[in-house]
């Protein structure tokens, strides 16, 4: 009788072990959290940062064309691109998120570039290369900034990482914060 109860007991202790709790309420199981897998096209793995190809590699579909010239946002073909992106609050707003995360280190975040509260702008400026005030983006074409922004130059980085897309969105947010005619 008694190693019959410590068998039960032993196979309901067992059983508990592979019980399969399906309630979101008490907590998630593991094989159901989110997974990239390899050649995946989806899902995203934050909103704004869709799967990218590996460094070095071409992306599906092509890269943006190059411009030859040692002052690319300066060419005629640069200043002539037009905006394709609408400027909608939208696209402000994806323009203001992706400004905050590679301008604002160096041109602020009302884009006035001040040493007194940019650590970054102010190490630059020891050498030479103080950030500029962003008040100047009134004078400029789309084109131009979309440009400026991919290829930097002479003392701005270029950010070819950025999506074209989203570059397009910053020179909305950029014409927000310093309107044209202004």
């Amino acid at each position: 009788m008694r190693a019959r109860v410590a068998l039960l007991a032993s196979l309901a202790a067992l059983s508990l072990g592979c019980w399969e709790q399906n309630s979101a309420e008490w907590f998630a199981q593991m094989k159901e959290q989110p997974a990239v897998q390899a050649l995946e096209s989806g899902p995203k793995l934050h909103p704004s940062q869709p799967l990218r190809p590996p460094a070095g590699t071409i992306p599906f579909g092509g890269m943006e064309a190059r411009i030859a010239s040692p002052l690319p946002a300066f060419t005629p073909e640069a200043r002539a691109l037009p905006n394709p992106v609408a400027n909608t609050p939208e696209s402000q707003a994806r323009g203001k998120y992706v400004f905050n995360i590679y301008c604002k280190v160096c041109h602020g975040a009302d884009g006035m570039a001040k040493l007194d509260t940019l650590p970054v702008a102010q190490r630059l400026a020891k050498f030479g290369a103080q950030p500029v005030p962003l008040v100047t983006v009134r004078g400029y074409t789309d084109g131009f900034l979309f440009t400026k922004i991919r290829y930097g130059k002479p003392l701005m980085p270029g950010y070819p990482q950025i999506p074209a897309r989203d570059r397009w969105h910053v020179v909305n947010y950029l014409r927000t914060l310093f309107p044209t005619g202004g």
